[in-house]
């Protein structure tokens, strides 16, 4: 693969990220399922629990809803080019979540995406995300 070839790869990925972030922060639950392959083979581990496709659009269909706001987001984020149809993406992330009774839950942790060329556009195939509650510091 040529430079230029690679470059296209990892910014066509750098933007699904992007567009994956801010369908979050919207707490649009369509266009953040939008980015999952529907596949068969699609699948990812969630804090260690394998998940369908099917278990994670469920998941945050439910769960959306029942937020007033996600903040926070990716830092470090790493574009790992895999040939010219497939890349890793690999970042940590922080995010506070405020449910609709003012409830405020902070968390952690890292996550890892493949991403892969398919019919159309850029999709995710598989993912893995590991959360871990953040400590408050007890500061005002």
């Amino acid at each position: 693969m040529s430079e230029e070839h690679i470059q296209r790869v990892r910014d066509a990925v750098q933007l699904g990220m992007a567009s994956f972030e801010a369908a979050e922060r919207a707490l649009d639950p369509e266009a953040l399922v939008r980015h999952f392959a529907e596949t068969t083979d699609f699948y990812m581990h969630n804090d260690g629990v394998r998940l369908s496709r099917d278990q994670i659009v469920a998941g945050v269909t439910q769960a959306f809803p029942t937020l007033r706001s996600l903040e926070g987001g990716f830092t470090g984020l790493q574009i790992h080019v895999l040939g010219p149809d497939g890349a890793l993406a690999t970042a940590l992330f922080e995010e506070t979540m405020t449910t609709l009774d003012g409830t405020v839950v902070r968390q952690s942790g890292a996550a890892t995406w493949l991403w892969r060329q398919l019919p159309g556009d850029w999709r995710i195939v598989y993912g893995h995300v590991d959360h871990y509650p953040v400590q408050d510091s007890g500061a005002p």
